[in-house]
């Protein structure tokens, strides 16, 4: 009898384990798509013992469908995408919209192509987040945090990246300024419209370009007054980013904001290079840049090398995104003066005469173009330029 009894309560206990495994409610977030573009995928997936939901970047349930759960070569049946799961793993999995033919290309004979899939990853939450404090903090600070460069960012050595975010009614100022030796050397600003939302116990920030310029979603991993630690997916490498309260007065951010040069990239998911499709040069020509730079250029020091100035071309001629990179005669990093890198990054900012940066070419989309100008200087004075 005792046998028995013994018997039934395994079977009881074993049961409710696997009820409460059953049960479980598991997140993933859209990380980004292509591999080698990283352009971000803005939904979230959501899944329970029976059901699979999907969430836009607003944190709005747009779909569900039961019956259904992850597992490798299964498609996920939502109303306007199939996911096609590709490869699964313990925290992440890889999936291609078979309804997308646009934004996921297929192989030529119709079959997905990994590369071109999307990675949604699989995320939690330590702290149980308050959304109405989260929210009513988020719109009464001026925050600022350090750029953590990755895949997308320009190449960069010597400048120290600042951005600073002020909301502003339904939406928000992004103010970058570009720092070289503790001295401010250019700055620019975008705005965006934002989400703060949750689901379930985790907490979201997302911006909103237009619809066609996806922008990435951050996990939010704590919040305290005047901090939050969010969590961005969007890259090869997960980053942790900290927004701080920032000394920023209000009068003096406006201020910042009127003397900033307006910048944004026109798809922030991925650059071309200078050298893809048409000719993206300055169209009134190199002797121009050099005599425009040179002009009323500091010279303190006699010391020679290489300034290269790195930078975005958006859809309508702009120029912003900047990094530094010095080298001497031999190609070894050196350092100029303060002077002469404000004075060369400020002119560089001005710039507005370059032709367009669509791409032309059918298999490789982008609107925006990463391009760069190489000063040469020598005892101090810049004497040539490329490309």
């Amino acid at each position: 009898m005792k046998s028995i009894f013994k018997t039934l309560l395994l079977i009881a206990l074993l049961s409710s384990c696997g009820n409460k495994s059953n049960n479980k409610t598991t997140h993933y977030i859209g990380a980004y798509r292509i591999m080698d573009q990283m352009v971000p995928y803005p939904y979230i997936v959501k899944q329970n013992s029976d059901s699979l939901y999907l969430f836009n970047n607003s944190g709005l349930l747009i779909d569900r469908t039961e019956g259904e759960r992850i597992e490798k070569n299964k498609t996920i049946e939502f109303k306007e995408k199939h996911f096609n799961v590709l490869n699964r793993k313990k925290d992440n999995f890889y999936a291609f919209d078979l309804l997308d033919t646009l934004n996921f290309r297929p192989f030529k004979n119709g079959a997905p192509n990994p590369k071109n899939s999307v990675k949604f990853v699989q995320i939690q939450s330590d702290f149980d987040i308050d959304i109405r404090l989260l929210k009513n903090d988020f719109k009464n600070t001026i925050w600022e945090y350090n750029v953590v460069e990755d895949e997308n960012s320009n190449p960069n050595k010597d400048l120290e990246i600042k951005q600073t975010i002020k909301v502003k009614e339904d939406s928000l100022y992004v103010l970058t300024d570009y720092y070289y030796q503790g001295i401010k050397t250019v700055s620019e600003f975008e705005t965006k419209s934002y989400n703060l939302f949750k689901i379930d116990s985790i907490c979201f920030l997302s911006f909103q370009k237009e619809e066609n310029n996806p922008q990435t979603i951050f996990q939010i991993v704590e919040h305290r007054p005047g901090k939050i630690d969010l969590r961005d997916f969007s890259s090869s490498e997960i980053k942790d980013i900290s927004y701080y309260k920032s000394s920023f007065k209000e009068d003096d951010y406006v201020n910042s904001i009127s003397n900033a040069n307006k910048y944004s990239n026109c798809f922030d998911g991925y650059q071309g290079e200078y050298y893809f499709g048409d000719d993206v040069t300055f169209n009134k020509g190199n002797q121009f840049l050099i005599d425009y730079v040179s002009k009323n250029a500091p010279i303190t020091e006699d010391k020679s090398g290489y300034i290269i100035v790195q930078f975005t071309i958006n859809c309508n001629g702009d120029v912003g995104h900047f990094g530094l990179i010095q080298m001497d005669r031999d190609f070894k990093k050196m350092s100029f003066q303060k002077e002469i890198i404000k004075h060369i990054l400020s002119k560089v900012s001005t710039l507005n005469d370059f032709p367009s940066s669509y791409s032309q070419i059918e298999w490789l989309d982008y609107k925006d173009i990463h391009a760069f100008l190489m000063f040469k200087l020598h005892n101090g004075k810049i004497v040539d330029l490329c490309p």
